[in-house]
């Protein structure tokens, strides 16, 4: 199985190190014979100061790094956007063929790399699309947390179909078809909900027998009090709401 891994950062120098780090040694020490190829596609995304390019570059015989860099900060969604499109460009493609899985996930030490494995394998397994769920795993999700992530799990059902039990979550993977059509378009954090229709919007425009898979996997989200002040509030929602809003009024937005 040959992976990349999608991640974006911003002003996050030290976790950055760590979750590199994590990932060099759970994927050094993995038992299956079936992972032969990781590279991550990191994107700074106009961190100040910049990230260090040759700390991050430092690789392993398994794990290389593409690095990209954004000159100002335009958003999680935008840099996802980047590292999607450097996956599937064919300069970045391991030797032995295109890559089998693709795994969002964040670079604050909030997920981890035995997560990002989970993921790959229930690609691997014949999946198209897999979630991930911290509602399953060993997340310490704190009480505030719940309720605004069941309105925003409300909000998703009502306007994408899609009967999720987690959402806004960045631990996400992908198979190549469904990879090829998660266009991403909203810059900032509206992102998640419009992967959400994309994924739900692909599956209607198949047929019957050719719809995208999509799996939850549980995980362990690791909430620190550095991840809790930069995550989601209340009127980080209302943003997301105006975003998809504009999107969708000026084309942004997938529609049915």
């Amino acid at each position: 199985m040959r992976l990349a891994v999608l991640m974006p950062v911003f002003n996050e120098q030290e976790r950055l190190a760590e979750t590199l780090a994590d990932l060099r040694v759970t994927f050094a020490e993995d038992s299956s014979a079936s992972l032969t190829d990781v590279t991550v596609f990191l994107v700074d995304d106009g961190s100040a100061p910049p990230i260090d390019e040759a700390a991050a570059r430092a690789s392993t015989s398994l794990m290389r790094v593409v690095f990209a860099r954004h000159a100002v900060n335009l958003g999680q969604g935008a840099a996802l956007e980047t590292a999607r499109r450097l996956a599937l460009d064919a300069r970045w493609q391991p030797e032995a063929g295109a890559f089998d899985a693709f795994v969002t996930m964040d670079s604050d030490g909030q997920h981890r790399a035995r997560d990002v494995l989970a993921m790959a394998r229930a690609i691997e397994g014949g999946a198209d699309v897999a979630l991930g769920d911290r509602f399953k795993g060993g997340s310490d999700v704190p009480k505030s947390r719940r309720i605004l992530l069941a309105l925003a799990r409300a909000f998703e059902r009502a306007t994408t179909g899609l009967r999720l039990s987690d959402v806004h979550n960045g631990l996400r993977g992908f198979g190549p078809r469904a990879m090829a059509v998660i266009r991403i378009r909203q810059n900032r954090m509206a992102h998640a909900t419009e992967i959400s229709r994309r994924i739900a919007l692909a599956s209607s425009q198949r047929t019957a027998l050719d719809v995208l898979r999509v799996v939850e996997v549980p995980v362990s989200v690791i909430y620190t009090r550095a991840s809790l002040a930069k995550g989601q509030r209340a009127s980080g929602a209302i943003a997301i709401v105006m975003d998809l809003f504009y999107g969708f009024l000026f084309g942004n937005e997938p529609r049915r």
